[in-house]
C-alpha cells in the first residue's frame, strides 16, 4: 500500500482522510470534527521537520478507521485520558492505548487505528521522526541514547513515570491555551526522550541489586499493572491480581516491586495520583472534591501525597497551568 503523509502532516494526514476540516496557521493546525457530532477537535503543532505534538478531545459519532504506512523509523508518545484507541498490526495482537503514558514505535510497516463510534477520547501526543532526534543531537553536539534503535530497548514502566506525564501535560497545556512558542516544543520531545532514557538507566542501575525477573514473568506482570491503569479508583483485589500474573501472592509482590521498583500498594497510588492530574483539568472540581474521589477524607494528606509523587502541590498545577 501507499505510505501515508504523516511526516508532513502529523494528525493532518488522519483528519484529511476522512474529510475533516484542517485550519493551518504557521506552525499550528486545527482538525475540526463534524458539527453534527458532539464538540471535537484536535490541536496541533509542527515546530520542526519530524516533530508534531497535539492535543485531542473528540467524541466520533461513527467508528473511524484509519490505515497508516510511515516508511520512515520515529516514535509516537501518548498520554491518554480516556478513549479506547486500538492499534492493530498484522501478525500480532492488538495494542489499546490504555490510560497514562504510553510509548509506541513505528515498525515501518502498515497499522490500523480503530476508534469506535460513541467513546469519548482525550489525549496527548508526541510524534517524533528519527531525523528529528539526529538533527538536534547533532546541531548540539551531543551524545545520548534516544533514537529510535535506542528506544527498542525502553520498557513500559521507563515512559510510565510521573516525570514524564509532567512534561505531557506541560505539552498538553502549551497546546492548548498557546503557553509555549513553538521552538520550546523542540526541547520539551527532546526532554521527553532524555527522561524515558534516563527512567531506564536508573532501572538498570538498581536493578543490580534486585531480584531478576524472567521476560515471560514480567509479560505476566504487565496485565497486573495495565489493569490498575486502567481504573485506579478500584484496583483489583490481590486474588485478582495473583490470577492475572499466573504467580502465588509472595512471588507477586516480589515480582512486581524487581521490575516497577514500588510495591504494589505504591504503584497503585502513583497511579491514583496521575488520574488525579488529569482530573485538575476539570474546572468544576476543587481540590476538595478531587480528594474525595481519590479516597482521601483529609485534602492536605492528599496534597502531601500528590506533591510526593509530582513533586508540586494540586494547587501548584493548577496555578502554573492557569487552571
Amino acid at each position: 500500500m501507499a505510505y501515508t503523509q504523516e511526516y508532513e502532516l502529523g494528525w493532518g494526514a488522519w483528519a484529511e482522510s476522512f474529510g475533516f476540516p484542517v485550519h493551518r496557521h504557521n506552525h499550528y493546525a486545527n482538525y475540526t470534527l463534524p458539527s453534527s457530532w458532539k464538540n471535537g477537535w484536535i490541536m496541533e503543532v509542527h515546530p520542526a521537520p519530524g516533530l508534531f505534538a497535539a492535543s485531542a478531545w473528540f467524541t466520533p459519532a461513527k467508528t473511524l478507521n484509519y490505515t497508516m504506512h510511515i516508511n520512515r523509523p520515529c516514535l509516537w508518545i501518548f498520554c491518554i485520558d480516556c478513549g479506547d484507541i486500538t492499534i492493530t498490526q498484522k501478525g500480532k495482537p492488538a495494542y489499546k492505548l490504555l490510560p497514562f503514558n504510553r510509548l509506541f514505535i513505528n515498525p515501518c510497516s502498515p497499522l490500523h487505528i480503530t476508534i469506535p463510534s460513541g467513546s469519548h477520547a482525550c489525549f496527548t501526543s508526541v510524534l517524533i521522526f528519527d531525523d528529528f532526534i539526529e538533527t538536534f543531537l547533532t546541531a548540539n553536539n551531543i551524545s545520548y541514547p534516544i533514537r529510535v534503535e535506542d528506544a527498542k530497548l525502553w520498557k513500559p514502566q521507563h515512559a510510565g513515570h510521573p516525570n514524564i506525564m509532567m512534561v505531557l501535560e506541560q505539552i498538553r497545556w502549551g497546546i492548548r491555551g498557546n503557553r509555549m512558542p513553538a521552538p520550546a516544543y523542540l526541547c520539551k520531545a527532546i526532554e521527553l526522550l532524555c527522561l524515558i532514557a534516563h527512567n531506564a538507566e536508573q532501572e538498570t542501575h538498581l536493578r543490580s541489586r534486585r531480584q531478576h525477573v524472567t521476560w515471560n514473568d514480567e509479560v505476566k506482570l504487565y496485565r497486573v499493572s495495565d489493569r490498575i491503569d486502567m481504573d485506579p479508583f478500584n484496583p483489583p483485589a490481590i486474588e485478582e491480581m495473583c490470577k492475572l500474573a499466573e504467580m502465588s501472592e509472595s512471588k507477586l509482590r516480589i515480582s512486581f516491586k524487581s521490575l516497577y521498583g514500588l510495591t504494589i500498594f505504591n504503584y497503585t497510588r502513583e497511579a491514583l495520583m496521575k488520574r488525579a492530574m488529569q482530573m485538575l483539568a476539570d474546572d468544576e472540581l476543587n481540590i476538595k472534591n478531587i480528594a474525595a474521589l481519590c479516597g482521601y477524607e483529609n485534602p492536605a494528606k492528599f496534597t502531601a501525597v500528590f506533591k510526593q509523587v509530582h513533586g508540586i502541590t494540586p494547587s501548584e498545577f493548577r496555578k502554573g497551568f492557569e487552571l
